[in-house]
């Protein structure tokens, strides 16, 4: 159903919901809309906010029953959702438009085997990504629309950076060699002895699952104990995190293979620059060397030399600073968010 007045009633389903999603729902609701969270996990509740937690295993009828309450004339659907099928079944018998959610690039069409395994479980072939892809010319999937998560800075927490050292916040997870913070630490190593950098290590489970690798953990941990430039956060809350990225002069991604990786895009909205391993699907969100760089970590001395220009040169950093923060108001506001929404829900 469609509200009076244009208002829009939009649901987000997704197995749990975090910053982002909040923000997005915050965003739908102060331009007049409606906004739904239905998650699997429990939910925090937060105030404005609509959240419905429908549990690990919830049996159909209650899902249905929680769509059918959400009101929704649009639901967007995670791949990853729990009961997708029912989700999908409950957002088509309340005559939804119904939009799955994943992490594909924009630009690449989903294999073959899992177009069928979606459409054995009656799951959408229309989807939306927050993924852009590394290739801005390269043709979109005709299926899929382009939907980044908004980000905004907290007008509570105002940027803090000393003109010296030099902050750089590096994210990954801290038990996952596969993120290369390890190749951060070497990065910086001089500067950081030298008293030109601080390197902050902050835990955001960016890796993949499993249990962590106890001796590269304990290499961190050590390596943080010995050195005095180095500050390491396990497992920050969120506002831990936003206070990092306000005092980040540089916020640097280096995972590998990450489906999104969205710290650094959070903390452009704050100033930082990103700086994001072409492994990771943010990396699409830069213009190299307008708002921020794309480097390929694996490359030998790559990510050194990126970091050690941006720790030595203060109008170059001061300038990508100015364009990430640009970019984060304009491409990733919570205006544009809502444009794009109201745009998905146009096509019915």
């Amino acid at each position: 159903m469609t509200l009076a007045s244009g208002r829009r009633s939009v649901a987000f389903a997704m197995p749990e919901a975090d910053a982002r999603h909040v923000l997005a729902a915050r965003a739908l609701m102060e331009a007049g809309h409606e906004a739904t969270l239905l998650t699997a996990a429990a939910a925090p509740q937060v105030a404005g906010v609509r959240t419905v937690a429908l549990g690990a295993d919830p049996a159909p009828d209650a899902v249905a029953a929680a769509v059918a309450s959400a009101g929704a004339d649009l639901v967007l659907l995670s791949a990853a959702m729990p009961r997708a099928r029912d989700v999908a079944r409950g957002a088509r018998r309340a005559l939804a438009a119904l939009w799955l959610h994943d992490l594909i690039p924009l630009t690449e069409r989903p294999a073959w085997r899992l177009r069928l395994a979606r459409g054995l479980a009656g799951l959408p072939r229309r989807r939306v990504t927050p993924v852009p892809g590394l290739d801005p010319a390269a043709p979109p999937d005709p299926q899929a629309r382009y939907l980044p998560w908004p980000v905004r800075r907290d007008p509570g927490v105002m940027p803090g950076r000393a003109d010296a050292p030099v902050t750089v916040l590096a994210l990954g997870a801290l038990g996952v060699p596969g993120d290369n913070l390890d190749r951060v630490v070497d990065a910086l190593r001089d500067a950081g002895r030298s008293g030109r950098a601080r390197l902050v290590i902050a835990d955001c489970a960016s890796g993949a699952a499993g249990a962590p690798d106890a001796r590269y953990l304990s290499w961190l941990k050590a390596v943080a104990d010995d050195e005095s430039w180095i500050d390491l956060r396990r497992d920050p809350p969120h506002a831990e995190r936003v206070a990092l990225y306000a005092q980040a002069h540089v916020c640097v991604l280096p995972v590998e293979d990450a489906a999104l990786g969205h710290g650094p895009v959070e903390a452009m909205a704050y100033g930082a620059v990103p700086v994001i391993s072409t492994g990771a699907g943010a990396a699409g969100y830069l213009t190299d060397g307008r708002d921020g760089l794309r480097v390929d970590v694996g490359a030998s001395g790559a990510l050194e030399t990126a970091l050690g220009q941006l720790v030595a040169d203060t109008p170059y950093r001061a300038r990508l600073a100015a364009g990430a923060r640009a970019t984060a108001e304009d491409a990733f506001s919570p205006a544009q968010f809502v444009a794009r929404i109201e745009a998905l829900a146009a096509e019915g």
